[in-house]
Parts: structure tokens; sequence; C-alpha cells
């Protein structure tokens, strides 16, 4: 085995070689020396220093460094310590939830999964989520909603019945009508649920809509007239 590690030419390893100046290399084992010292001498982390003044005359794309959240208006901003005690107990929220998926007490909610809405009916989660208390623009098939029902809330029974890919469907749901129509304390409660449901890691299509919900939250946060201290 160790002959296999031998090299295929033999030259010398000595720093002392790395020292000499060699001009250009006559031989296979002076070419080598060569291309060591040049590594030798390099360094580490290499960075271009290019003047970009001059193409600021030809710049026809700008691109801004926004992400496109709006700041916290001053006295709307949340504290750092009302952030991290909201950080953590959505945490443990979230590993209480996948304590449950991993256990076999969840498979008796699924025989509900029957009841709920086929995934791919957008209008029939409309109705499933918000009932008759709908405060939203016309329905995606521009009809509007008359059907006298009570909204339903994001239960245990109902969220464990869904998969990754149908939460994440429902999600995309919940942001387009949060952009067609705006927000509401149901939605609310079913945005959080749906982002307590989210799997790591996540997918493109997840990173996607938690940065569309965070610009429209930070929107309509810009818009609030009362103060509320956190």
């Amino acid at each position: 085995m160790m002959d296999l590690l031998q090299p295929v030419i033999d030259f010398s390893d000595d720093e002392g070689d790395l020292n000499e100046s060699i001009g250009v290399p006559t031989s296979g084992s002076e070419y080598l020396r060569k291309v060591r010292k040049e590594a030798y001498d390099s360094p580490d982390i290499v960075v271009s220093e290019m003047d970009t003044s001059t193409f600021h005359v030809r710049q026809t794309l700008k691109i801004p460094n926004c992400n496109g959240c709006q700041p916290a208006p001053a006295g709307y901003a949340p504290s750092l310590s009302w952030q991290k005690t909201k950080v953590s107990d959505f945490s443990d929220l979230r590993q209480r939830l996948m304590s449950l998926r991993s256990k076999n007490d969840f498979r008796k909610h699924l025989h509900q999964r029957s009841k709920l809405p086929e995934i791919e009916n957008e209008t029939a989660w409309l109705h499933f989520c918000f009932g008759s208390s709908l405060r939203l623009k016309p329905l995606c098939d521009g009809r509007t909603a008359t059907e006298s029902s009570q909204p339903s809330l994001p239960l245990l029974s109902v969220l464990l019945c869904l998969d990754q890919p149908a939460i994440e469907q429902l999600l995309c749901y919940h942001i387009n009508w949060f952009q067609e129509g705006g927000f509401s304390d149901v939605q609310g409660q079913w945005l959080f649920a749906l982002f307590a449901c989210l799997e790591k890691p996540l997918t493109p299509e997840a990173c996607h809509l938690l940065r569309t919900a965070a610009r429209l939250c930070t929107n309509l946060r810009a818009t609030l007239v009362s103060r509320t201290v956190f």
C-alpha cells in the first residue's frame, strides 16, 4: 500500500529549495519545484484590487440592498428581550410538534384526513379556514362567500393530518389570501400554526414563502396607527 503513495517523480521537499530562484524549468523536477515555490509564496487568501468607479457611468441596472421589509416606525419595534422570549417559546412549540409527529399517537387523528378538503382545492380551504367570517375580497374563482359556517381553527387534529407538501401548499394559499384581502385574527392563527409545522431543512419554496410573509407583515406594521408597547 505504501508503494502506491510514492511520488511519481522524486524531488526534494526541503524549504531551502523554495527559497532558491528558479528560472524557466528545464525538467519535470524543476517544474514541480517552481509550482511548489509559487504556492509557497502566495497568500492563503487573494483579493483582487479593482477600481469599480469606472463602471458607475455604464451601470444599467441597480439592485437595492433592501430586502423589501419596511423598518418598524418609532415606538412599534419590539424589545430585544421580547424577541428572545418569543423565539424561545416558538422553538419549544416546534420541538413539541416534532415529538408528536414522531410518536404513534398522532395516527389516531389520521381518520379525520378524509374530512379535510383536497389540498388542491384552494376555494374549499378558503371556506374551511375562514367560514362565513371572510374579510377578503372576492374569492379566487370570482365568487363571494355565502355559506353560513364558522371558521376552523388550526387544531392539532388538523395539522397532524397534513404532510410537509400539504403544509407548504396551505401556507402558500394563506399568503396569497393575505396579499389579496388583507390580514385577520383567524389568519394570524393559521399562519403561526403553519410556520410552527415547517420542518428543517427548509425547501426553497418554503424560504420564499417566509420571505414573502415577512415583507407583508412589515408592510402591514408600517400602517399601524395605535402604539403597542412590548
